[in-house]
């Protein structure tokens, strides 16, 4: 089989699969429209969601993968200090970026005539940053699971894992953003 024939064949299952995990994360969504409609500030911050923790998934993939081929993690010592170093950084830069979303969204939505109260703003920090701890752990725990199984199978984690994670990331913003806006607003 020649080379690239065997490149698309491989990239379109994963396409295929992402592609249809991105779609329940629009259908829990629509569930939720009329209460979206209703907030500006959570029409800005649902695409900045799901790129931002899409961009976590490709960060921990890319630096995880890099470390296997490199040799400096062995299946037995992966729990140790690169794990835990890149875990305790992804966190607190989502947990930032988190915030700031929040107060982008706030500002930005006020120029198209919202005003929120601080109870609005609290729920909406809340909400945003329970979908973002929820996802990253398990987008985490995705990548460095499915990373290793991949890298065992002899193929490149970044070719498999990369789509799964970002569309592991649109759907699981998407559905985890809409299930607490209904519970919360």
């Amino acid at each position: 089989m020649n080379i690239y024939k065997k490149i698309i064949t491989e990239s379109m299952k994963v396409l295929i699969f992402a592609s249809i995990l991105s779609s329940f994360g629009g259908l829990s969504i629509k569930l939720v429209e009329e209460k979206l409609i209703m907030f500006v500030p959570l029409f800005i911050i649902i695409p900045a969601l799901n790129n931002m923790i899409g961009d976590f998934g490709i960060i921990i993939v890319s630096k995880f993968t890099t470390h296997l081929y490199e040799q400096k993690i062995k299946r037995s010592s992966w729990r140790f200090h690169f794990v835990k170093h890149l875990f305790k950084d992804i966190f607190l830069a989502a947990i930032i970026a988190t915030s700031y979303m929040v107060l982008m969204s706030i500002v930005l939505s006020k120029f198209r005539g919202f005003t929120a109260d601080s109870d609005f703003v609290i729920k909406l920090f809340l909400t945003s940053l329970i979908v973002v701890i929820i996802l990253v752990l398990i987008i985490f725990f995705i990548s460095i699971g499915f990373g290793f199984y991949v890298y065992k199978k002899n193929e490149d984690p970044d070719d498999l894992v990369i789509p799964i994670t970002t569309s592991i990331a649109d759907l699981g913003s998407m559905a985890a953003l809409s299930i607490l806006v209904y519970l919360f607003f």
